[in-house]
């Protein structure tokens, strides 16, 4: 087998092969044994060119960590800067548009975590500033999180201590608090994993502050920009934490993107909750690969990019209906949101719409809304054999092509 012709081949490839890909693809005609696939990831991991970026992040049952810049990758970066060229994303981030961002982030990372709430909740609760329950607290939290990294300068230990004890105040049992330590004292499993042996966590932490620090101001556009997901998946790898990993890990990535002076990922919690089943296999695919970051960057870039369409097409439409001497509230564009992204069930009825929206309302209150959006022109309408007035997305709208 020829590890390094079969590479190349990946890296030219419209898709990077995964793990399952090398082992049975028809359509690539690739059939490697357990054995050969194994031989093939240390090739990968150890082998040198151009196109390979190599982190100086510890890594603790691997060589090293690293990414390449295949085309399925460099290609979705691509798409990524033609958006920001075309639009001018910082003079449309007002007030009323970070509360939606915020909320968005919000709303998104804690239903990954699966804690059920919604923007209108989340509004309230931010306003009052007076948590009555749980939820309540870990909504304040992360707010108060977002905060922090909006005005922390500094990436260090020190900091991203600040940050976690910000984000878990009083919602961790006693056996998951780290009290006056920085990390975890004891093993703990992630799913069919372990996180990084406690010996190791301090190193391994302090590699990445160095890492990200010392490529702050990189003149590797390419790097600076994938910088944010490196230490996403990074602080997932290691899991320093007993708990809340997870979102702390994706509020380090918009901090690390405040940081680089690039334009953060937002909406990104929002999006990776609407995919979560192929964000936690982005995370497998990394790590069966012997920590191969190029799967779970390449379906962070993809994610950016598609939200980032859906947002241009919201923005367009808000631009129209107001062109047109009407109104639409920021509610209603986050409830159209939640169609534009289920839009592959084509015919949805009140219930569904329920379902996407993750709302409390009654039947009337939610064909309020449909029938709203359906006079605007943006939804088309039918009755079904059971008599039920049934809904779908009038792609007309949509001057950017969702794929």
């Amino acid at each position: 087998m020829d590890y390094k012709e079969l590479l190349v081949k990946a890296l030219e490839s419209e898709k990077y092969y995964t793990n399952t890909d090398l082992r049975l693809n028809r359509k690539y005609n690739i059939l490697l044994s357990h054995k050969e696939l194994e031989d093939y990831l240390r090739f990968k991991e150890d082998y040198i060119i151009d196109n390979k970026i190599e982190t100086s992040l510890l890594s603790w049952n691997s060589n090293k960590i690293f990414l390449y810049k295949s085309r399925e990758l460099s290609s979705k970066i691509y798409d990524y800067y033609e958006f920001l060229k075309a639009e001018d994303i910082s003079d449309s981030i007002n007030h009323e548009v970070l509360i939606g961002i915020i909320c968005s982030e919000l709303e998104g990372t804690l239903q990954i975590e699966g804690v059920n709430t919604t923007r209108k909740q989340i509004e309230k609760i931010i306003k009052e500033n007076n948590p009555k329950s749980l939820n309540d607290k870990i909504i304040i939290n992360m707010l108060n999180g977002f905060n922090y990294i909006s005005s922390t300068k500094e990436f260090n230990k020190e900091t991203l201590k600040n940050l976690y004890i910000k984000l878990s105040d009083g919602c961790l049992n006693k056996d998951d608090e780290i009290g006056d330590a920085y990390y975890r004292n004891d093993v703990i499993y992630v799913s069919d994993y372990t996180g990084c042996p406690v010996d190791s966590i301090d190193s391994c932490m302090e590699s990445l502050f160095k890492y990200i620090n010392d490529n702050l101001d990189t003149k590797d556009s390419y790097l600076k920009l994938l910088l944010p997901f490196i230490a996403h998946y990074y602080l997932l790898y290691i899991h320093p934490y007993f708990d809340y990993n997870g979102r702390t890990a994706r509020m380090v990535q918009i901090w690390i993107f405040m940081l680089t002076n690039n334009i953060p990922a937002f909406y990104l919690s929002e999006a990776i909750n609407d995919n979560k089943n192929e964000y936690y296999k982005a995370i497998e695919n990394t790590r069966n690969s012997r920590n191969d970051l190029t799967y779970f960057i390449t379906y962070l870039m993809d994610l950016i990019n598609l939200y980032s369409i859906i947002e241009k097409n919201l923005d367009d439409i808000k631009t129209e209906i107001e062109n047109e001497g009407d109104s639409i509230t920021i509610n209603e564009l986050h409830y159209l949101k939640r169609i534009i992204v289920n839009k592959n069930i084509k015919w949805f009825n009140y219930k569904k719409f329920l379902e996407f929206e993750s709302l409390d309302i009654t039947k009337q209150g939610a064909l309020k809304i449909l029938n709203r959006f359906e006079n605007k022109g943006l939804l088309l309408s039918k009755i079904n054999q059971k008599g039920e007035k049934i809904f779908t997305l009038n792609d007309s709208v949509l001057k950017y092509e969702i794929r």
